[in-house]
């Protein structure tokens, strides 16, 4: 197909934020009736060791064959970032033949797919390692060594939007783009920049918020509809339930980011700190302006790469006798020496307290004695069977070890079903999180593109709309749950002394997220500009009191500020375990929030039921 430019607005629907993880039919339809120019999508980073893809075949032919019925009636232009869930070449390939299979299958019309490539040689990277070109991505990663290079599997280069946009210069009638490694604002901002809207500080904004589909929206959901003008963009969910807020909005542009009002990609940065966000009529759409994004110079691009450290064999059990757990630190020391005693050849054991510190681990504040722990055993060991053996001696000390003042003999443990050691296959690390310097934008990204032959002998029958009426308004029912999500939180119990609140009170969100695999970023965000002054003034959030409530160094304490345009205070810091390491217990990094519930706000008389809102 090829696309006309012709229009004052670009409208760019999204259906949900993963492509392969489902979305609502309907809303698809709908959203072409309203006349949306492209989808876009983005499939995740994960499993780049492997070669694993997020989900199974199935799962990516469910979503990827609703597109098609949609380009194939509609003949709209669809394009997808990181294919597979890490955009390793061989998942770009599998996406194409899942769309060959599917156009055959169901006879839709042929089709043109362009393929981009983001693997990069590891040649490439030592010669630019050997020059000084590549750099650490994050205070807190490491320095890259060759020997690094060496043990990761495969590499790929996060790639802007260029080559999106070469892709569809030279292929102006493609009907479907798929992308490797992709830095997630980027074929937004490429069809954009396509489509004749130049300014880059708008459209890689829209891609922030919009690769998440809808999550930005109150409730969030799954599928939005952006509409890029020059000098703005809307963006709404279709989900007649939800709305757009400014704080749920805003608190979406600062999710996995270091600094809320930076934000580095590949060739340039984003600055948002003169961002406006303002609701528009219908209550349900935020209009944004005042973007700007600055190139670099040089280009650069991030690489991301990971290898195999060995394998892991896990257990998991109760203990409910107090006597047991009231000592439990030394009992599973005691195991620890035992378990050493046993075996000749390397290997890690970590046991995870779930009930005690599992959660969130060295950066648990609240350590008081539980009267029941669910208790992880991971083992990491050179190969599979040697990680199952010294599980399996694990396990049987946590069932028969004595400790003091024990008047259980019978077992110390209650596990609930088998198998008891549970071989879990590969560990995998992060080998590779740095940048690129002084790098061509397309050079190191081939583009290939074929036509996928199909018959066109598909029809359907287009799904009625889930709206009541054409102005999609919100039935009472959806209306009904959006005034009851509104409701003061009742989950904090205990009262805080008098003339304060706990923050999880009158905070609307309060997050922590991974902000790539070495940091842990966290935000509490407001609705009222003067409870948000109130806590501002009262500098209990602040770089000490972050340090002090995670267990942290001031010096890991990498970012700390807080952001009038969002109402929002923000910190990030230095992960204890890098992201998906043997030993990690939450790999999103997104139950790490709990205690920044709990602090307490001096904000005097305030009527917290009149401003929560």
């Amino acid at each position: 197909m090829t696309i006309s430019r012709n229009k004052d607005d670009l409208k760019i629907f999204t259906p949900i934020g993963m492509l392969d993880y489902g979305f609502n039919e309907d809303l698809l339809w709908k959203a072409l009736e309203e006349g949306a120019d492209a989808f876009i999508a983005d499939s995740g980073p994960q499993k780049l060791t492997l070669g694993h893809t997020t989900v199974t075949r199935e799962g990516y032919e469910h979503d990827l064959d609703l597109l098609l019925a949609a380009c194939h009636v509609h003949r709209f232009p669809i394009l997808v970032g990181s294919a597979g869930g890490d955009g390793a070449n061989g998942h770009v390939g599998l996406f194409v033949e899942i769309m060959r299979d599917l156009i055959l299958k169901k006879g839709y019309r042929a089709m043109k797919i362009v393929s981009i490539y983001s693997e990069v040689d590891k040649s490439l990277v030592k010669s630019k390692l050997d020059c000084g070109q590549v750099v650490p991505c994050s205070k807190a990663a490491p320095l890259l060594k060759s020997s690094n290079i060496d043990d990761t599997t495969r590499i790929v280069a996060q790639m802007g939007l260029e080559p999106y946009v070469k892709a569809m210069e030279k292929n102006p009638d493609f009907d479907i783009i798929v992308g490797g490694r992709t830095y997630d604002p980027s074929p937004y901002a490429a069809f954009c920049i396509y489509r004749g809207f130049p300014d880059l500080g708008i459209a890689y904004h829209m891609g922030k918020i919009m690769k998440c589909g809808a999550l930005c929206a109150f409730p969030k959901s799954q599928s939005a509809m952006a509409t890029l003008r020059k000098g703005s963009f809307d963006i709404v969910p279709l989900d007649p339930a939800a709305r757009c807020r400014v704080t749920s909005f805003a608190a979406h542009t600062l999710y996995e980011k270091t600094q809320p009002d930076i934000l580095v990609g590949p060739g340039g940065t984003l600055y948002l700190e003169h961002a406006t966000h303002k609701v528009l009529e219908d209550n349900r759409t935020v209009r944004v302006r005042g973007d700007k994004f600055v190139a670099a110079d040089p280009y650069t691009v991030k690489l991301e790469g990971a290898r195999v450290l060995g394998y892991r064999t896990t257990f998991f059990g109760a203990i409910r006798d107090h006597i047991s757990i009231s000592q439990l630190d030394q009992v599973l020391s005691n195991i620890q020496a035992y378990v050493r005693s046993r075996f000749s050849h390397e290997f890690y054991l970590r046991f995870h307290q779930y009930g005690k510190n599992a959660v969130m681990g060295e950066l648990e504040p609240n350590l008081n004695v539980p009267k029941e722990i669910c208790l992880c055993g991971e083992v990491l060991a050179p190969t599979q069977t040697q990680a199952t053996h010294v599980s399996n001696i694990a396990r049987l000390a946590c069932i028969h070890g004595p400790y003091p003042y024990q008047l259980a003999t019978t077992g110390n443990f209650a596990m609930p079903f088998p198998p008891y050691d549970i071989p879990m296959g590969e560990v995998c690390e992060i080998s590779v999180y740095h940048i690129l310097e002084k790098v061509d934008p397309v050079k190191h990204f081939p583009i290939h593109h074929r036509l996928l032959p199909g018959t066109g002998t598909f029809v359907t029958e287009l799904a009625k709309l889930a709206v009541d009426g054409k102005s999609g308004s919100l039935s009472s029912k959806a209306a009904e749950m959006m005034t009851r999500s509104l409701e003061k939180r009742p989950f904090l119990k205990l009262n805080p002394l008098e003339g304060y609140r706990y923050l999880g009170d009158i905070a609307s969100v309060i997050r922590t997220k991974n902000a790539g695999p070495y940091e842990l970023t966290m935000y509490a965000m407001f609705d009222n500009d003067d409870l948000f002054e109130r806590v501002k003034k009262s500098g209990v959030l602040c770089l000490e009191s972050i340090s002090e409530l995670y267990g942290v160094s001031q010096e890991e304490v990498l970012a700390c500020l807080f952001w009038d345009q969002a109402r929002c205070f923000k910190a990030t810091i230095k992960r204890p375990f890098v992201s998906g390491q043997f030993g990690d217990i939450d790999m999103h990094g997104s139950q790490q929030h709990t205690p920044l519930m709990y602090i307490k706000v001096p904000i005097g008389r305030y009527c917290i039921e009149a401003n929560i809102r």
